[in-house]
């Protein structure tokens, strides 16, 4: 809408224009509202004011946060996989305090010292898996300790079988073929959600 700065209304006939619809709808429309009880019509000397009552607020701030919500929502990528055991190298990562206090301050929890690996079994899934490579995501920089070097990491959010919170970890150096995922959460996930090698898991990624 385009108002100029001294004028802070806005007649029925612009308003028709700037819906695309009749002057005839705008009135039908107050006059629900109006019956709703969710604004109210004062007649004064410069014509008829139109203002919202508390219930016409409360409903115009609960359309803006669903659209806002809408607008800011993210979207997610669903990875379906079983449960196998590793050779240990996720908790050594995980148990790095660089990689803690990265962990931390990017996801806002201190992760338990290990990774869950999941194997990916379907096309589905292994073609999600292979859209978060383009994807943005949370970032732990290289970082360069005494005599060696601490491999970049990539963070994705998720949930695991609807567990939050939890993310899945892509290291930029890794050993790991695409097929394999690496889940890390703040609990032991084997125990909290009573799962086993051979179990099937669903990862609900957020992008």
């Amino acid at each position: 809408m385009a108002y100029s700065k001294t004028k802070s209304y806005v007649t029925q006939s612009e308003l028709a224009k700037l819906l695309n619809i009749s002057q005839q709808s705008v009135s039908r429309k107050l006059k629900e509202l109006e019956d709703d009880k969710l604004i109210v019509r004062i007649i004064s000397k410069e014509g008829e004011i139109i203002r919202l009552t508390e219930e016409g607020e409360k409903v115009l701030n609960s359309c803006l946060t669903t659209l806002k919500d809408a607008i800011l929502s993210v979207h997610s990528l669903q990875i379906r996989g079983n449960i196998v055991s590793g050779l240990g190298e996720g908790r050594i990562f995980i148990s790095m305090d660089y990689y803690k206090t990265q962990i931390n301050k990017l996801l806002g929890f201190e992760p338990y010292p290990g990774t869950l690996n999941i194997v990916i079994y379907d096309k589905r899934s292994l073609e999600n898996r292979l859209l978060l490579d383009s994807s943005s995501s949370l970032l732990i920089p290289e970082y360069k300790y005494k005599d060696r070097v601490l491999g970049a990491v990539k963070l994705y959010p998720a949930s695991i079988n609807n567990l939050k919170p939890a993310a899945v970890v892509i290291p930029l150096r890794t050993v790991h073929p695409k097929s394999v995922l690496e889940v890390i959460s703040p609990y032991y996930l084997r125990e909290k959600l009573n799962i086993k090698d051979g179990d099937e898991v669903v990862v609900e990624v957020y992008i």
